[in-house]
């Protein structure tokens, strides 16, 4: 069986990456029954929505879900997450990590999580910190290229991947570029033994997104991403329009001290100003740079079924490739 699935209880290696004023329940319990994992994207929201949604899930499906959390050093936040998880009991914890991962703070919590009967899924952007969420228990993790949408590393999948492939033992998911089945088994050829997937989801029937949302998507061409915030060390890629025209000019005409300083009110509440009202020049569509290859609006089902049967066909096809 399936490494990933087994572990996280699931009948499918596919993860619908956690993102903010997207991954609500409709959608995460939409991937959940169509065989994957859903992920509530509420790691920066108050504890009464992280909830809400939750319950609100589990009104919609039976299957392994997950909610997001940001391994802070406020450990307050961590501890009420923890309650939460103690009083709703959702099947996984997916601990997510910009830079440093602290050993005894992930130990900790993810013993707490554990005890609670949550399975932990964490996604580091070095290696040293995938190794770091190993040591402390991480049961699955998850390697994101710089493809990817929202929050960026700064290496390729096609580069991390493997190198976790190489020292990791625990179940290893590939994230970043990756949309159909000639990516999942790139991912599969790179070593790891599931996929995550966002910004196809950004296009899935059951995303409660402004309509406009899903039309940037399903327009968008090559070369239509930037990455913004690098003057805040918390780079992200969006799709090119207004807003990420004056982040970068603000970046190319200040020092670094000063543009984070100045990008923080112009970027503050533009995701919901795009997800939620519809303003998708002022407001932030943060897709990845696979975002091309989505054509059409699809249930998440559909979504998930064809890439594996097009990964299945693609390995097929590779297994008669004669060198």
């Amino acid at each position: 069986m399936n490494r990933v699935c087994e572990t996280l209880g699931i009948e499918k290696p596919v993860i619908c990456g956690p993102m903010a004023w997207t991954s609500t329940a409709p959608l995460v319990a939409a991937v959940s029954n169509a065989g994957g994992l859903g992920v509530l994207g509420v790691g920066f929201a108050p504890i009464e929505f992280v909830e809400e949604q939750i319950l609100e899930t589990q009104k919609l499906t039976d299957k392994p879900f997950g909610i997001n959390v940001y391994m802070s050093p406020d450990t307050a936040l961590l501890d009420k997450i923890t309650q939460v998880v103690e009083d709703t009991k959702p099947a996984v914890v997916y601990a997510d990590v910009l830079a440093g991962m602290d050993y005894d703070l992930a130990k900790t919590y993810f013993d707490k999580w554990h005890e609670r009967g949550c399975k932990v899924v964490t996604k580091p952007s070095f290696m040293d910190d995938a190794i770091i969420a190993e040591k402390a228990g991480a049961d699955v993790i998850i390697m994101k290229g710089w493809e990817g949408g929202g929050h960026v590393t700064f290496e390729t999948t096609m580069t991390l991947v493997p190198q976790a492939a190489d020292v990791i033992k625990v179940p290893l998911v590939a994230s970043g570029g990756i949309a159909d089945g000639r990516g999942m088994a790139a991912a599969i050829a790179l070593g790891a033994e599931g996929i995550e997937m966002g910004t196809v989801f950004l296009a899935a029937e059951e995303t409660v997104v402004h309509p406009n949302v899903k039309k940037a998507v399903v327009k968008a061409g090559d070369m239509c991403t930037v990455i913004t915030g690098n003057a805040t060390d918390e780079p992200c890629r969006q799709i090119k329009n207004v807003l990420s025209d004056k982040l970068l000019r603000i970046e190319a005409e200040n020092v670094k001290a000063e543009a984070a300083e100045f990008l923080r009110p112009v970027a503050e509440s533009s995701l919901k100003k795009a997800m939620a009202e519809g303003d998708t020049e002022n407001g932030a569509v943060m897709a990845g740079q696979i975002v091309p290859l989505i054509k059409e609006v699809r249930p998440a089902a559909e979504i998930i079924d064809t890439v594996l049967a097009e990964c299945a066909e693609v390995l097929k096809k590779m297994s008669n490739i004669k060198f």
